[in-house]
């Protein structure tokens, strides 16, 4: 047996009966409106985090610890609780398959054999790991500032809350150059959604 819900414009919801004998709930939200039930199929989770102002590289691997911000100009906005950071370190608010990223703003006064950034977790709240990483030479051709642009991405796996969580990290070969911040645009951001359940 199955159930038809038909709109006056020609299309139609089908509730199909499941062919196990298993019994299956649907929840609906305690909300009203159209879209309280698609906020809960959907994304229930989406933030977007900054620099605020520019960071030196060094050559030994750096937590990139401090000035962090949500992106709060020009329309932006974030789906659900949102994130928390304390000290560079980033909490999710609920376990689920999370899409984790950050592009980076790269200047130097010179040439470099790499500039890297990266993406680290942690599944037991201490010890952490690098899970995706980006990096790229820099040439100079004149005598101005040469600039580039680092993305890493992570598709992870939150199962705890308190365990589960991510940093970031930055590196360079030699010439120290910058990591650009800026509070009123995205110069060097991380995005963080929410997928699905966890596997």
């Amino acid at each position: 047996m199955s159930v038809v819900l038909k709109s006056t414009g020609g299309g139609q919801v089908t509730l199909q009966e499941p062919t196990t004998a298993s019994d299956f709930t649907l929840t609906l939200p305690a909300t009203t409106g159209t879209t309280a039930l698609t906020s809960q199929l959907g994304v229930t989770e989406a933030d977007q985090w900054r620099l605020t102002t520019n960071i030196t590289t060094v050559t030994s691997q750096t937590v990139l610890s401090t000035n962090w911000e949500r992106s709060d100009t020009y329309g932006a906005g974030y789906v659900g609780t949102g994130m928390t950071q304390s000290s560079g370190v980033f909490t999710f608010p609920s376990t689920g398959t999370w899409l984790v990223q950050i592009m980076a703003y790269i200047s130097i006064d010179g040439s470099q054999r790499y500039n890297a950034i990266t993406i680290q977790t942690t599944t037991d709240n201490s010890t952490y790991n690098d899970a995706a990483y980006a990096s790229q030479s820099i040439s100079r051709v004149n005598a101005n500032y040469t600039i580039g642009s680092l993305y890493a991405f992570f598709i992870f796996n939150v199962t705890n809350t308190t365990n589960c969580k991510v940093r970031f990290t930055q590196n360079c070969e030699g010439t120290a150059g910058v990591i650009g911040g800026d509070t009123t645009g995205n110069s060097t951001a991380a995005n963080f959604i929410r997928l699905g359940a966890s596997t």
